[in-house]
């Protein structure tokens, strides 16, 4: 799926309207080797130009199976997130008309190749941990060892409740005492 930058401009106000489902398999593979396997990537959305240039507003949903961080035991990974970027053409040198917050990218030989930007998404939204079904149900408590133990943010905060001395009711109201009444 490549358009050069002359096709997109083409399309006029009309956006080519996307619905493809991708076999990035071995695109994805080759740049990430621990890939166990990859299903089908489905992509819908829309490619359009307008005066700044050429844009995209994907949305892709991929499964990929990954060797667990903590285990190395097969884990699915599912991943779904929308592409939203401007696209324009390797002579352009004037950015001014897009925002900060918009993400332009330059095309090479002006042309876009979708699958490509694909992969690159996918790739970034992989998550720095990844575990299985059993790990992520796993009770935190079993990791543990001498005089150490890993514990959840809201064991961490229960533990720090119940770490906090405790006023005598009868003395509640002694604790503002020195309070300045004026502030």
């Amino acid at each position: 799926m490549k358009w050069s930058y002359k096709q997109l401009q083409q399309l006029g106000d009309e956006p080519l309207q996307i619905n493809e489902t991708l076999n990035l398999e071995k695109d994805l593979r080759v740049r990430r080797p621990d890939l166990q396997a990859v299903q089908p990537v489905q992509v819908t959305g829309l490619i359009g130009a307008d005066r700044l240039g050429a844009y995209s507003q994907l949305q892709v949903e991929a499964t990929l199976t990954l060797p667990s961080t903590r285990s190395l035991e097969p884990a699915e990974v599912q991943l779904s997130f929308l592409i939203s970027e401007n696209y324009v053409e390797s002579t352009r040198t004037d950015f001014t008309d897009f925002s900060a917050k918009d993400l332009v990218i330059v095309l090479d030989d002006d042309v876009l190749d979708l699958e490509k930007v694909i992969t690159d998404n996918i790739l970034l939204q992989i998550p720095m941990q990844v575990l299985t079904a059993a790990e992520k149900d796993a009770d935190n408590s079993a990791i543990a060892g001498q005089n150490w133990q890993v514990l959840s943010e809201e064991q961490l905060s229960k533990q720090q409740e119940e770490a906090k001395p405790k006023v005598d009711p009868r003395l509640e109201k002694l604790a503002h005492f020195f309070d300045d009444p004026e502030e």
